[in-house]
């Protein structure tokens, strides 16, 4: 029962500060905060309303040597086997909002979902191969954090694109110093429709 417990508290305290950003944004003068994620939700909105179909697939997870000692990374899985569908739209700048659901096998081989909103900055759009910079914001779950309580995440996203396919990768990077954890590339495709 402690255990339980213990997990708990930082992910209601952590959805405790969500829900209070909108008044401590005012009150610290960061009344942009406010905006911006109204904008984003309304983004995510019209994406999924009006974007082209896209399908997504996962394959490859790295955890850095130099984070994890050889022992521990061969007990992890680097083929990071997913599916998932989503929708995408090139907005009045020319770059790209992305929603997306995938699930995949995780590190140590349970399932992980992901439900999420990206936002590329895109680069050469318009010719056959492009690139983007950007980030997502989304929710998982995962069996060895929080014990499958959903949680959020925010992580950096780039992308190279060859036509139709588009080739993503992102970095989790180390929370604190213990070893073994942390420094973690994933790796995952799009096909758009």
């Amino acid at each position: 029962m402690p255990r339980a417990r213990s997990s708990t508290v930082p992910s209601l305290f952590l959805l405790a500060c969500l829900a209070l950003l909108p008044r401590m944004s005012w009150a610290l003068g960061l009344a942009d905060v406010t905006g911006w994620a109204q904008s984003t939700w309304t983004a995510a909105v019209d994406t999924a309303k009006t974007g082209k179909d896209d399908l997504y697939f996962s394959g490859y997870t790295w955890h850095d040597p130099g984070t994890y000692t050889a022992a521990k990374r061969a007990t992890l899985n680097s083929h990071a086997w997913g599916i998932g569908w989503g929708r995408h739209r090139i907005n009045a700048d020319g770059n790209e909002d992305m929603v997306y659901a995938l699930i995949f096998s995780d590190s140590h081989w349970n399932a992980e979902p992901v439900v999420g909103y990206a936002y590329q900055w895109m680069f050469d759009n318009d010719s056959p191969v492009g690139f983007g910079l950007g980030y997502t914001l989304a929710l998982t779950s995962r069996a060895d954090i929080f014990n499958n309580i959903p949680f959020p995440i925010a992580l950096p996203l780039a992308s190279i694109r060859f036509g139709r396919f588009s080739l993503y990768g992102t970095f989790i990077p180390k929370v604190n110093s213990n070893l073994n954890n942390g420094n973690v590339a994933f790796f995952f495709g799009r096909y758009a429709f």
